[in-house]
């Protein structure tokens, strides 16, 4: 971008979410910014005022403004805040601009406290407001700091959807607002200004290529349009030398920290959005730097609260691109942004020791019975009491040492690296998966706790999170069973959902983030069918069954994922059997719905390989074999509602074997292959 050559003096191009700077030039030198000022005075008018208020003109809002621009307000005139914005942003009307600012504050010297006090909030660094409308005198500011402003105030729809329009009637005024600028490829919105000592200057947010970008050029010659004809040159080039590439996915497990002393042996903490950034041609994940700064591990003193426990961090050389900060709550219940919950700690030192002590007493009872039912040497006698008091002794101090550190919290904490796991994207039908470190065949040794979840079985997509593929072409080991296991939590003790079939349903646990999604869409069905209720049959599933062919041998159960449960709704039988189904409201209910929060149906009818009287049919097409009505499992709202919409699959529901090659993600679903 540097290379450009404009006839701007300065400029600032970046993302319209972040920091993201693709180009600049004399970015950070103050200058004269003439009506880009309105963008504050808009910005502070918005936050602070209705827009239905009504304004009466007064003649101090029309004096002054000899050289600007005006939509022709009138002294005793009354308008609305509403007008006044609009009159504000698309001519850049001055006197609309101080009646807002004066209505608002009392006075332009009041409002231009505010307008100072905003920029030093929002991180604007090298500027300072004299005036809401733009007149030179004390006032300045630099590209990026704009753009900072500008970024701000694309957070309020109502400033987007006056900063995106190009004509608006002002009822209030009597008159027709016109934008300063024609409609310009690329470009959704903007604001112009100019006096002679800024030149031409210009803020717009244009969109390429589905990227979101805010360009500030400021210091164009004051004759002709140079200044719209440099943005249509930087955004041209965007256009041609940079692409979009998701770094981050929602539901990517971004990294894992172990957990001391407690059952759940490590947690993951995933995305809670998407993030696509625009990045040079060519470049790929393996060009970024993905690092973690913060607490390296979970303990029973370690703090919840609303202050994240770290940081998550994806650079591009020296540049973030994207930041997504670590939570932890003592309940995720009644939370709106992403948590993760703390796990619970057992004391198995105090367990293991009064243990011990029971043992021992009921020694020493043992023995003293012994001792009155036999006549013993008095010697003897004595002997043996001290050495069973001595052998207590020596029992009780041996389990303090081995079982103290379970429940002594230590200070000194270890220094532990998170794993950083893949990052899965959504390519197009035939890409190539970006590749992914491979995971290892057995904890690491410096791992005790096993946190690395292994996949023995040589299961290629482990790595896929939501959409990893357990069936009896893809398998997975013991190791990575258990590993699973210590990540999940019950659903029924979470949130409430009934149990119905707690013999054989593996404690009715799931991942958190698929048991939050379950619990809304149960919450949903429940709320269009009062008086009915869905409960779990079974979720995960540590081994698997064999009852013909609607099981499978552990190892090959999509049980085992925690991403599966099978659900029913018993007033409308309790018999889980495909014959019943037309019967069965709530699966009927489940497969045109459950897409809506992230799940799928995971054996349709159409993918079942044939009649279940047949042999099972796990064939390099997609079908699974299976017909389950009632078996659902959460791949996240985007791949859900790619298979039930068949996005891969001519519109028609798909199974997720097939997704998963259609996408490019399985290269031979027979053979169990990743590409």
């Amino acid at each position: 971008m540097e290379s450009l050559e404009l006839n701007s003096r300065g400029y600032y191009l970046g993302s319209s979410t972040s920091d993201f700077l693709l180009g600049a030039t004399a970015a950070d030198e103050p200058v004269p910014v003439a009506s880009l000022t309105k963008i504050m005075t808009a910005y502070i008018a918005l936050n602070s005022r209705k827009l239905d208020e009504e304004v009466t003109i007064t003649p101090e809002m029309l004096s002054g403004l000899e050289e600007f621009a005006v939509v022709g307000l009138e002294v005793g005139q009354v308008a609305t805040v509403e007008d006044l914005l609009y009159a504000t942003m698309l001519p850049s009307a001055g006197d609309a601009a101080q009646a807002l600012a004066i209505s608002t504050s009392g006075s332009i010297e009041a409002f231009s406290e505010l307008m100072n006090e905003a920029a030093e909030e929002i991180g604007m660094k090298n500027t300072h407001f004299s005036n809401p409308v733009g007149f030179d005198a004390e006032n300045y500011s630099t590209p990026s700091d704009i753009a900072i402003l500008l970024r701000e105030a694309l957070k309020n729809l109502t400033f987007v959807e006056i900063f995106e329009t190009y004509k608006h009637e002002l009822p209030s005024i009597g008159k027709t607002a016109t934008k300063t600028f024609t409609e310009m490829s690329y470009v959704l919105g903007g604001k112009t200004g100019y006096t002679n000592a800024a030149g031409r200057c210009f803020a717009s947010l244009a969109e390429v290529e589905g990227q979101r970008y805010i360009l500030v050029t400021v210091g164009a010659p004051t004759e002709g349009a140079l200044h719209l004809a440099d943005a249509e040159t930087v955004y041209q080039s965007v256009a041609e030398n940079y692409e979009p590439v998701r770094i981050m996915s929602t539901g990517d497990t971004l990294m894992r920290l172990r957990v001391e002393n407690s059952p759940v042996k490590a947690l993951d903490f995933k995305a809670n959005t998407n993030v696509d950034i625009a990045l040079p041609n060519g470049t790929s994940k393996k060009d970024l730097i993905y690092s973690y700064e913060g607490v390296t591990e979970i303990r029973q003193d370690t703090e919840f609260s609303e202050h994240a426990i770290g940081t998550y961090t994806v650079k591009y050389g020296e540049q973030t691109l994207a930041q997504q900060n670590i939570f932890l709550e003592e309940s995720c219940e009644g939370v709106h942004e992403y948590c993760v919950e703390m796990p619970e700690f057992y004391n198995y030192g105090w367990m293991a020791l009064g243990g011990i002590i029971s043992l021992g007493l009921l020694g020493l009872t043992i023995w003293s019975f012994v001792c009155r039912k036999q006549r013993l040497h008095k010697n003897t006698g004595k002997i043996l009491k001290w050495v069973s008091l001595a052998t207590l002794v020596i029992s009780l101090v041996a389990n303090a040492l081995i079982f103290g550190s379970w429940f002594i919290n230590n200070e000194a904490t270890e220094t532990y690296e998170p794993d950083l796991i893949q990052l899965t994207t959504e390519e197009t039908p035939g890409e190539k998966p970006a590749e992914t470190p491979e995971e290892p065949e057995t904890p690491p040794a410096d791992d005790p706790n096993n946190s690395s979840i292994s996949s023995t079985a040589g299961n290629c997509t482990t790595s896929y999170g939501n959409l990893m593929l357990v069936n009896p072409n893809f398998t997975v080991g013991e190791d990575f069973i258990a590993a699973r296991r210590g990540q999940l939590i019950s659903v029924s003790q979470t949130y409430g959902i009934p149990e119905y079939h707690a013999a054989g349903n593996g404690d009715n646990l799931m991942i958190p983030e698929a048991a939050a999604h379950l619990n809304e869409m149960v919450k949903a069905y429940e709320a269009e069918n009062p008086g009915h209720e869905i409960g779990t049959y079974s979720c995960f599933r540590s081994r698997g069954t064999s009852c013909g062919r609607l099981c499978a041998a552990t190892g090959t159960s999509d049980h085992h994922t925690g991403l599966t449960c099978d659900l029913i709704d018993l007033q409308y039988g309790s018999v889980l059997n495909t014959d019943d189904y037309p019967n069965h409201k709530e699966w009927q209910w489940l497969r045109e719905n459950s897409y809506k929060y992230g799940f799928i149906d995971r054996f349709p009818e159409a993918w079942a390989g044939g009649l279940m009287s047949e042999p099972l049919n796990v064939d390099a097409n997609g079908s699974t074999g299976l017909f389950e009505t009632w078996h659902y499992r959460y791949v996240g709202i985007e791949a859900a509602t790619e298979i039930a919409t068949g996005k891969y699959n001519n519109g028609r529901y798909d199974s997720l074997e097939h997704y998963l090659k259609a996408t490019g993600r399985v290269n031979d679903l027979k053979a169990g292959s990743c590409k």
